[in-house]
């Protein structure tokens, strides 16, 4: 009979995250960039799309004689939701480095989720504010 207790059989010992290795972070590196490359490709959207639809407006307004509710583009926010997916991917590939995957993937998740919302509010924020639609 052996002098352990039962108490000593349940002890957990912590153990350290392994190496998420390189088929791993490949294809975690790989989904993340399609995902926010969805993104990017929404930011390139509504950069072509927008100002034309501005154009059509001014020209509107301006044709039946209220050319002071005629808008200009909102460069800054369209830029803005070009730039958002790429520096948010950038920010979680660099707070995520020498972390676990699971780590990685948390950072990813929330960096997605906050690139979703500046990019809803910014494009609510054009429309709004433009009284185009």
């Amino acid at each position: 009979m052996s002098s352990t207790t039962d108490t000593d059989a349940l002890e957990v010992q912590p153990t350290e995250e392994a190496s998420p290795g390189f088929a791993g972070l490949a294809i975690l590196f790989t989904v993340t960039a399609l995902i926010f490359a969805w993104s990017v490709w929404a930011a390139v959207g509504n950069l072509i799309q927008v100002p034309a639809l501005f154009d059509q407006y001014r020209s509107f307004v301006t044709q039946n004689g209220a050319g002071e509710l005629a808008k200009s583009t909102p460069w800054p926010a369209l830029i803005a939701t070009l730039l958002l997916p790429v520096l948010g991917w950038g920010a979680a590939w660099w707070l995520g480095r020498g972390r676990g995957l699971r780590a990685r993937i948390v950072f990813f998740v929330v960096a997605y989720a906050g690139v979703c919302a500046l990019t809803v509010s910014l494009t609510s924020y054009v429309f709004r504010a433009s009284s185009v639609l």
